[in-house]
């Protein structure tokens, strides 16, 4: 890899980070975390006091992890159908599930699954899938998460959404 590469991934490494800082932020926000906080500063200003980034990742753990990984495979470039189920398959800890079946009445069906390392297993045999907030999910399939990671970080999308409203009712006033 040439040096100037290198220098220009570095560069955009901190931007990225602080995109995913700040989309992680207001999903805290539209999530309404601040209501579980133990600090009462937070349900006061109905808004997180801190850091929201970190303040989900304490209040839900497991979902937090799952919408970070949603929105890091987003700002990769995949699709957001493909980054949903890239953690979901991340999160499940199996690839792949088989169900064994006999023609005998008295004998009930197996299920194996494929472990990450290409192991097969009883399903009884492999933790259970740890529970993710149904809210998360609606959040991380939403069109509000696309239009996030289209915006630069500053608002200036939503932005130009309003200035678009207004601009055409300007421009049909002007006529």
């Amino acid at each position: 890899m040439s040096e100037a590469t290198k220098r220009t991934r570095a560069k955009d490494e901190p931007a990225e980070g602080a995109r995913l800082k700040a989309i992680l932020r207001e999903a805290h926000a539209r999530l309404r975390l601040w209501r579980t906080c133990s600090d009462g500063a937070c349900r006061h200003n109905r808004r997180c006091g801190g850091d929201g980034a970190q303040c989900g990742a304490r209040l839900a753990p497991e979902s937090w992890a799952w919408l970070a990984q949603v929105v890091q495979a987003m700002l990769r470039g995949e699709s957001q159908d493909a980054a949903i189920a890239a953690a979901n398959l991340a999160n499940l800890g199996y690839r792949q599930k088989r169900t064994v079946r006999w023609h005998v009445k008295c004998w009930d069906p197996i299920d194996f699954v494929q472990l990450n390392d290409g192991k097969w297993v009883r399903i009884d045999q492999v933790p259970p899938r740890p529970p993710i907030d149904p809210q998360v999910v609606a959040l991380a399939a939403s069109d509000w998460l696309r239009s996030a990671l289209r915006a630069d970080g500053r608002g200036e999308a939503r932005e130009e959404v309003r200035g678009d409203a207004k601009g055409g009712d300007a421009a049909s006033a002007r006529r």
